[in-house]
């Protein structure tokens, strides 16, 4: 299989997970609004995420609600010191990939979005917001190079989400990044 066709599958694959979730969760809550409940919105167009952190606030939010609310800040969330924080996140979101599964794809995808929330974070300390150029061509350039790489990050890591064991995601990544056949 071609690089090309993994790049697809990737992309028909994120897709397909955010549509099924998202669909399912739509669902449910057009029938408990025939029955009268209000409830939450659970998707808020979550690859349109400008980085890491904003994709957990979009994606599945009564799942990401829980796990900061029951697990993270119960762990002491980031009152304790940089380090704490780091710790705290990754357990939460390695109890995130046990709580889709116990295989060790899931403990990697989990500990892999820990991972990207850590750096996320960690690039944040110290950095005041600048001046945006937020309706302006810069601005909009800026913003979409921040949504292509979140979504990229969050797509590579459905490819462990979604591999029945880590060597086919060891392979399937490997095939991603082989572009011996485009020098052909």
């Amino acid at each position: 299989i071609s690089s090309g066709q993994l790049w697809t599958g990737l992309y028909a694959y994120s897709l397909q997970i955010y549509g099924d979730f998202s669909g399912y969760t739509d669902i449910a809550r057009g029938l408990a609004l025939m029955l009268g409940f209000q409830t939450m919105e659970n998707f808020n167009a979550p690859y349109f995420s400008r980085n890491i952190t904003e994709f957990w606030r979009r994606w599945h939010i009564s799942l990401s609600t829980w796990l900061r609310d029951y697990l993270y800040i119960s762990l002491g969330g980031n009152r304790r010191g940089s380090t704490r924080t780091y710790v705290n996140l990754m357990t939460t979101m390695l109890l995130c990939g046990l709580w889709h599964g116990a295989a060790w794809s899931f403990v990697l995808w989990g500990l892999l979005h820990g991972f990207y929330l850590m750096v996320h974070r960690i690039t944040l300390k110290g950095n005041k917001p600048r001046f945006a150029w937020p309706h302006t061509p810069v601005g909009w350039a800026t913003d979409f190079l921040k949504i292509f790489f979140t979504f990229h990050l969050v797509a590579l890591g459905w490819v462990l989400f979604r591999s029945p064991d880590l060597s086919t995601a060891v392979v399937y990544m490997g095939g991603l990044f082989n572009f011996r056949e485009l020098a052909n």
